[in-house]
C-alpha cells in the first residue's frame, strides 16, 4: 500500500451528520450486514485517502443486544438497522462518493442519504464510539497456550475464543482479517476538538463524544424525566 495513505488518529469536525440507512427490502433480504460493513468500509477507505485533519466518524445510534451480533453465532450487541456518520460537510460528502457507497445508492440498497447540520450542544448527553482493544488473555498466541495446558493436565477448558467475544456491551465488527471491537461510552459533549482513527472510532483513553443521542442515552433522559 501506499506510504501516503492515512494512519492512526485524524480530526474530526463533527459539524454535520448523515444517516446511513437499509431500504426494508435490503432488511427483509437478510442484506442489513452487509449493507452497514460496506458502508464501514468506505469511511475506512475515505479516512485512509483523505485529509488527516478532517476525519468522518462512525455512531451507531440503534445499538442492540443481540444473539447474533455482527459476527454470526455469537451473542453480543449488533449496530441496529443504521449507523450515522459525522464530521464536517465535505468529509461528509467526499465519503459519500466513495465507490463503495455509491453502489449502495446505486443498486437502491439504502435510503437516499441527506447531509444536515448537528444539532447537539456542548454539555448535552451524548455518546462515543471507542475502539476496545483486545487483553493478552484474548490473544491467539495465550489461548493456543492455554489449550494446551489444559490437555496436558487432562482438564476441559471450553471455547475461550468464544468467551472473549461473547462481551455485552461491544459491537463486533470484521474487516477482512481484521476484527475491530467497539464499545458505546456515554458521557457529556464537549466543545474540543475530536480525534478518530481512519475507522471512524475513538480510543477508551480519549473518547470522542459525537453530537448523537443513541437509543442508551434517549432512555436514560427518559428515565430522568
Amino acid at each position: 500500500m501506499s506510504g501516503d495513505l492515512n494512519a492512526g488518529q485524524g480530526r474530526c469536525n463533527a459539524t454535520s451528520r448523515v444517516l446511513i440507512k437499509p431500504v426494508r427490502a435490503a432488511i427483509e433480504l437478510g442484506a442489513l450486514p452487509d449493507v452497514i460493513m460496506t458502508a464501514l468500509h468506505a469511511v475506512h477507505e475515505a479516512n485512509r485517502t483523505g485529509a488527516a485533519n478532517d476525519f468522518v466518524a462512525v455512531t451507531f445510534p440503534g445499538m442492540v443486544l443481540s444473539e447474533r451480533g455482527m459476527l454470526r453465532g455469537l451473542k453480543g450487541m449488533a449496530t441496529g438497522d443504521s449507523i450515522e456518520l459525522v464530521g464536517s460537510e465535505a468529509a461528509l460528502v467526499r465519503c459519500l462518493n466513495m465507490d463503495r457507497m455509491k453502489t449502495l445508492q446505486r443498486r437502491g440498497m439504502i435510503i437516499e442519504p441527506d447531509v444536515t447540520e448537528v444539532w447537539m450542544e456542548a454539555g448535552d448527553l451524548c455518546a462515543a464510539y471507542v475502539r476496545e482493544r483486545p487483553s493478552e488473555k484474548e490473544t491467539t498466541g495465550w489461548i493456543n497456550r492455554s489449550r494446551r495446558r489444559a490437555e496436558r493436565r487432562g482438564k476441559p477448558i471450553g471455547d475461550p475464543a468464544l468467551r472473549s467475544r461473547d462481551k455485552t456491551g461491544v459491537v463486533v465488527l470484521r474487516y477482512g482479517d481484521a476484527v475491530v471491537k467497539v464499545r458505546e461510552v456515554v458521557g457529556e459533549l464537549v466543545d474540543r476538538p475530536l480525534t478518530v482513527s481512519t475507522y471512524g472510532f475513538s480510543t477508551a483513553g480519549n473518547p470522542a463524544i459525537m453530537p448523537v443521542q443513541p437509543v442508551s442515552v434517549r432512555q436514560l433522559l427518559l428515565d430522568a424525566a
